[in-house]
């Protein structure tokens, strides 16, 4: 019956639609025009309209005709009471329409959509599903603590600060994760444009509020783009603001709406429900609304029966409703990051969902309308509470792809091995001990990540996989490694690292195509002895063992173009490694090398060059052979001097040589006309090295823990400098020749073992640019009043000092997020701080303040202190008046004069008041009181009252200066 009924109510528009278009011949039926008269003939009726609205737009200017014309559409009375929310419904229908119609046959191709395609899961985190899923890759994944299988990173962002939402699905043909076909049959275009056809009665009907709203259709898409940007920006603030703005969506949801794609993105707008215009949209396709505030979906969420993809990630969604069963042509669903406990019964009906993303949830059992979805390909269950499968799920037979990190399952579940189709496994994170001997079942399986559990021993069954190419195993508590390991001939990735491992099974050699073997945090002693025969290995990672040298086979392994051996106790490195001619990174810090290893200096691919945390004493010669070398790291060593054969490795961007015995540069540094990173701090530099001046590459330079005294005025020339650290030097005072740097973002003089600084100079104003800013642990009694010059300064860093009072420009410091000044002698905190919106994190401990109470301040909320300011300065705007009717009614006629004088005013001034037979003494007092304090309006009130006192005490009359004081001693003891 409801059929019937779409089917008469669709004959219905289009007879009406028909109607409509009469005038240029358009009441022939759709099948009877051809595509491009169609398309024409849409066109023109458009036209037909814009001119009927510009019409209409002219004589809704009387009140009269305005009224009827809105009422004819059953809208409010009263023009002005037409919600916001309504007047974006009219638009987005409105502009809808005109746009899918102006383009919907152009944009279109004839090939079908295939639906059966799944996105390709990719060795950097995306879904690949080709049998050329695990080609060759080069790039190891670091290896961390909180490390997850490449599952972990495609799966709806594993950590949401880390990765928006909207990169998860913003562009998904270039992310590979979910692949929309971009052709569509001419089936489908009719289909389409009857659609439209539909929407131009929305279109009449709504053309006359559109045109009030936006003057002409037309203006609509000329729009300037930063204009679109700005406003959008702005009405985000709104909604901040004002949660009830936060409810409506403004007219600029147009601008979410890419008819082209069928889509409507609305990620991080705010919104606490999605906006009805949206369930008006029937052809949509593509619907994302992550980052929200979204707590529940709408049932007309069923309305949008054409949705392929929907993805409200990182919202508050704590149920789905059942009309989602209506979706019936969705393909990928996201609701990652909310606070599901449950999922529907009513998704079981979802029959062509291929990709279900659900991580970050708070889900304990595993939804049982799953294991109806035999459609489904992907599926990620990522950092949820589960701790058991059903063994129904075995009916998932067309899964591919399983994440199921950082649960709470203690046995590995067999139903798993009977996933017939499983490629990728994702377990990682959990409390697994053993492996059951059916994972052998895992006939397809190319990837299993098992990171962070308590695996003891792996069974030979593991071994039999055949088509495995990466095994991650990571952080567990192996000992042992089966000789069996040497039949996994596919594999490409081998990751042990942070185990128990005291050797690794020849046999392993046997795995030729091997491409990555990571072994750090173990207990070897030496690798295995045929490890020559690994000739595809590409990257070798062994840091943190007990080696104490490394054999010369590794040589003969002429692909290798990664090895990282730090942490060892490596005394020299074989000569034989410079037959590695591919190799760019090498990693040997912190061992027990007391010689620069010659062999790397023949390794003319090297572009990063670690040796921190070792015994070299000198730079030999032959490191410029090095020359496609750009970033060398020599910290902690015992170099005493800065070498010129560094200066001629002229493609150097990164060079760390701090925490050595260096005390001064050559003026051959000049040559490194790239270097942008130069680290220099803990040395034996008594003076800024003049030398450093000419590298005008330079974007960051630390001196930090020298012996400097004064900053020599070339330092100007260092005109692309950003980031300078000065701290815990000898400098008698602040070096103004720092004010000159014009670009710099980041200056740190904290003198926690320096000499300390006693006042900033106001050329500081200067540093616009400025960004962060310490002067932590100094002697400052006072911040420049130019400090509000700093307009991009976002963090204040201050504490330590003897700053007794804020001047007040640092409340136009806008950007500011992070203000640390405890452990000052701040009294008061000025008002006006409510203008720091952008303020997160603040620290006044340690001050004693009054004006507010520590009390007020523990709590570091800058509401509160707000809050607190505001109340106090209305307070003392009250105790300002009593205190101006008690000084009018003791101030004497012989007194008044003098009185005058101490408050700056002129003869003129005073023989007016004098003169003014209209007013008392006291009201004359009152006036002029009056007069000196809208003079001094930026005076705090708290101020004016000091300002009083002082001139009471000038003008000799020291009872009512007694008085004053006692009013104001008496107020600040009363806490309020």
């Amino acid at each position: 019956m409801s059929e019937n009924l779409s089917t008469s109510r669709k004959e219905k528009n289009e007879d009406e639609v028909a109607a409509s278009l009469n005038t240029e011949g358009l009441n022939k039926s759709p099948q009877e025009v051809s595509e491009s008269d169609a398309r024409k003939d849409s066109l023109q009726s458009v036209e037909n309209l814009d001119m009927a609205g510009k019409s209409s737009a002219r004589s809704l200017e009387k009140k009269d005709e305005l009224i009827v014309g809105l009422n004819t559409e059953g809208l409010n009375e009263i023009p002005h009471e037409v919600t916001e929310a309504d007047a974006s419904k009219d638009i987005l229908q409105s502009f809808e329409s005109f746009q899918i119609i102006e383009g919907l046959s152009t944009s279109m191709s004839n090939e079908k959509e295939d639906d059966e395609n799944i996105a390709d899961f990719s060795d950097d985190g995306m879904m690949e599903l080709s049998q050329e899923v695990f080609e060759t890759d080069t790039k190891r994944d670091k290896v961390q603590s909180a490390e997850n299988f490449e599952i972990a990173e495609v799966f709806s962002t594993s950590i949401l600060p880390e990765k928006k939402s909207d990169e998860f699905l913003a562009d998904l043909n270039a992310e590979g994760m979910m692949e929309i076909s971009q052709k569509i049959s001419e089936r489908d275009v009719e289909k389409d444009t009857l659609h439209s056809l539909e929407n131009l009665e929305v279109f009449q009907k709504l053309s006359t509020s559109v045109l009030q709203e936006t003057g002409d259709a037309e203006e609509l898409n000329q729009i300037p783009q930063e204009v679109v940007e700005g406003d959008a920006k702005r009405d985000q603030l709104q909604s901040e603001e004002n949660p009830e703005v936060a409810e409506k969506v403004s007219t600029h949801i147009l601008h979410e709406v890419k008819h082209g794609d069928f889509m409507v993105k609305l990620n991080a707008k705010g919104l606490r429900e999605i906006p009805q215009v949206v369930f008006e949209i029937q052809i949509l396709k593509y619907l994302h609304l992550n980052n929200n505030e979204i707590k529940t979906l709408h049932k007309n969420l069923g309305n949008l029966t054409n949705l392929e993809i929907l993805s409200v990630e990182g919202n508050g969604l704590i149920a789905l409703p059942p009309e989602i069963s209506l979706l019936h042509k969705l393909r990928v669903l996201n609701i990652s990051h909310n606070q599901l406990s449950c999922l529907p019964k009513e998704l079981s009906k979802l029959v062509n969902i291929k990709q279900l993303f659900v991580s970050h949830n708070n889900i304990e059992e595993f939804p049982a309308a799953l294991e109806c979805l035999e459609t489904l390909e992907i599926l990620d269950l990522a950092v949820n509470n589960l701790k058991t499968l059903p063994e129904n799920m075995v009916s998932m037979k067309n899964l591919n792809v399983l994440n199921l990190d950082s649960n709470q399952i203690l046995i590995f579940p067999k139903v798993l091995c009977y996933l017939p189709n499983l490629i990728k496994l994702s377990i990682s994170g959990n409390l697994i001990q053993s492996l059951p001997k059916d994972i052998k079942e895992l006939r397809r399986l190319q990837a299993l990540s098992m990171n962070h559990n308590k695996l003891i021993f792996l069974p030979v069954q593991l071994f039999q996989l055949a088509k495995l190419q990466k095994l991650r195993l990571d952080d567990n508590k192996l000992e042992v490694l089966s000789d069996k390991v040497e039949n996994l001939q596919e594999l490409r990735v081998l990751s042990v690292a942070n185990n128990l491992f005291k050797n690794i099974s020849e046999n392993l050699c046997n795995c030729t195509m091997l491409e990555c073997l990571i072994l750090h945090g173990n207990q070897l002693t030496q690798l295995p002895n045929r490890m020559h025969r690994l000739k595809r290995l590409r990257e070798l990672c062994i840091s943190r063992n007990q080696m104490d040298n490394l054999d010369e086979q590794i040589s003969r392994i002429k692909d290798l173009s990664i090895i990282e051996a730090s942490g060892n106790a490596l005394t020299c490195i074989p000569v034989e490694i410079k037959n590695c001619m591919q190799i760019i990174k090498v990693d040997l810090s912190y061992n027990k090398l007391s010689q620069f290893p010659v062999g790397l200096c023949a390794l003319v691919a090297l572009k990063i060059l670690n040796l921190s945390g070792n015994y070299i004493s000198e730079i030999i010669t032959e490191i410029s052979f090095i020359e496609n070398l750009e970033h060398l790291e020599l910290n902690r060593n015992k170099l005493s001097y800065f070498s010129e054969h560094l200066c001629r490795l002229t493609k150097l961007i990164y060079l760390d040589l701090s925490e050595n015995e260096i005390n001064s540069i050559p003026k051959e540094v000049s040559n490194m006309k790239y270097l942008q990173v130069l680290l220099l701090y803990h040395n034996k530099f008594v003076s800024f090295p003049r030398e450093l001046c000419s590298l005008n590459s330079l974007q960051k330079l630390d001196l930090s823990e020298n012996q400097i005294q004064c900053i020599p005025s070339d330092i100007c020339n260092l005109q692309m400098i950003k980031d300078l650290n000065l701290s815990n030097n000898q400098l008698v005072s602040f070096p103004s020749e720092i004010c000159h740097l014009s670009s710099l973002e980041k200056l740190k003089l904290c003198q926690i073992n320096g000499l300390k600084l006693t006042k900033l100079p106001e050329e500081l104003s200067k540093l616009t640019c400025l960004r962060e800013l310490d002067i932590s642990h100094n002697a400052l009694k006072d911040i420049p009043e130019g400090i509000g010059e700093l307009k991009h300064l976002v963090s204040l860093t201050a504490n330590n000092n003897s700053i007794s009072q804020l001047p007040k420009s640092v409340t136009s410091l806008s950007d500011l997020q992070q203000l640390n000044l405890s452990g000052n002698q701040l009294i008061c905190l000025p008002s006006g701080l409510q203008h720091l919106q952008s303020l997160k994190d603040i620290n006044f401990d340690g001050n004693p303040l009054i004006r507010p109470p520590q009390e007020v301040c523990k709590g570091k909320q800058l509401y509160t202190i707000v809050c607190y300011l505001e109340s106090a300065d209305e307070r003392d705007g009250k105790i300002l008046q009593k205190i101006f009717k008690i000084i009018s009614g003791n101030v004497s006629f012989e007194n008044f004069e003098f009185f005058c004088q101490k408050l700056q005013f002129n003869n003129a001034e005073i023989k007016s008041l004098e003169n003014n037979r209209t007013l008392v003494l006291e009201e004359k007092i009152l006036q002029a009181l009056e007069i000196w304090k809208s003079e001094n309006k930026a005076l705090t009130p708290a101020e004016m009252i000091d300002q009083l006192i002082r001139v009471l005490t000038m003008t000799g009359m020291h009872y009512l200066t007694n008085k004053v004081k006692a009013l104001k001693l008496y107020t600040q003891s009363v806490k309020f």
